[in-house]
């Protein structure tokens, strides 16, 4: 089957998706940007003839409908991924994530479109065999714990997209994504490790690790991930298949909170806090979360070039610097 060049990023406007459309663009790609929110991460992208903007809900499958065509790309970045947001909203996670998601694949498969899923590393859950391979068991918690709504939904819709494979010939990448970063990746104070610790040395106050810190989390720089993203997700031969993507290198999140009070000369203190203070009791933490990247690192021809050190780096001057 031959693809246009055409592209569409749901959630192009969001972390991930607006670094996909900036390098599909680059690639010579017609992009297509869906979105509820036309922000700053797109608002130099508005000057290229190449790149179209849709204000749009995932959820409206009607809109969806008369803006995609036919054997076109379909880079299903639209999600809500933040972990207090799906603590606390696990009806809309589950109708974002999961619903929308369902609706988008079905979409897909009538018009002989080619899905790029983001999937998460959270679908492995607390699976104490690490790294983690892509045909690992999935290890979660209770149901009546809405942090693994959004483990659920991201599996559920890989199911949907292999069973769509297999009975309507729909063609899919996936990728489970392991704590992508760099700038512009939340706003201050919200989403994610980095953003919540940034917002805390920024304003020199303290900043509070969950638990007692020693658990692991796996950093990669954003233009490394997009980069492989893109290199795979056009290769026939990674076609149908599930793929970790990030780094393998782990570090315990007390050591993260030390390496950036010294890279960005803050002076703020280090205190501990219990998970359930900031989530709730609708939440477990996962003590270890690293990737086997021996299956991707396979058909990957670009080098990973940028260290902690450097991305830590420059998230934090862009942070400094930025005025929206």
């Amino acid at each position: 089957m031959n693809f246009s060049n055409r592209a569409y990023v749901t959630g192009g406007a969001g972390f991930l998706g607006s670094h996909i459309c900036r390098l599909l663009l680059q690639k010579g790609f017609k992009v297509y940007c869906i979105d509820i929110s036309d922000n700053y991460r797109i608002r130099d992208l508005k000057k290229n003839k190449n790149f179209f903007f849709y204000k749009a809900s995932i959820l409206n499958i009607k809109k969806l409908k008369k803006i995609i065509t036919k054997n076109s790309y379909i880079y299903h970045f639209a999600a809500i991924a933040d972990p207090l947001k799906y603590v606390q909203q696990p009806l809309k996670t589950l109708d974002i994530d999961l619903k929308a998601s369902i609706n988008i694949f079905e979409l897909a498969s009538n018009k002989k479109c080619k899905i790029i899923f983001a999937s998460t590393s959270e679908v492995y859950g607390k699976n104490s065999k690490v790294p983690w391979s892509e045909d690992d068991d999935r290890v979660l918690g209770s149901t009546k714990i809405n942090r693994w709504c959004y483990s659920s939904s991201k599996a559920v819709s890989e199911h949907y997209l292999i069973a769509y494979a297999k009975e309507k010939n729909l063609k899919f990448v996936i990728f489970r994504f392991f704590n992508v970063y760099g700038p512009s990746l939340d706003s201050l104070g919200n989403g994610r490790v980095l953003t919540m610790m940034l917002d805390r040395f920024l304003k020199n106050k303290d900043v509070l690790i969950h638990g007692n810190g020693k658990q692991t989390r796996s950093f990669s720089y954003i233009d490394d991930v997009v980069n492989g993203v893109v290199e795979v997700s056009h290769n026939k031969k990674c076609e149908n298949d599930i793929y970790n993507i990030g780094s393998n290198k782990e570090i315990k999140i007390i050591d993260l909170a030390k390496k950036i009070k010294k890279l960005g000369k803050f002076n703020s203190k280090l205190k501990f806090i219990d998970h359930k203070k900031v989530f709730g009791k609708s939440y477990e933490d996962v003590p270890r979360r690293v990737p086997s990247l021996k299956k991707i690192n396979k058909f990957l021809k670009y080098k990973k070039k940028t260290s902690l050190n450097e991305g830590l780096k420059n998230i934090i001057s862009w942070h400094k610097n930025i005025n929206f």
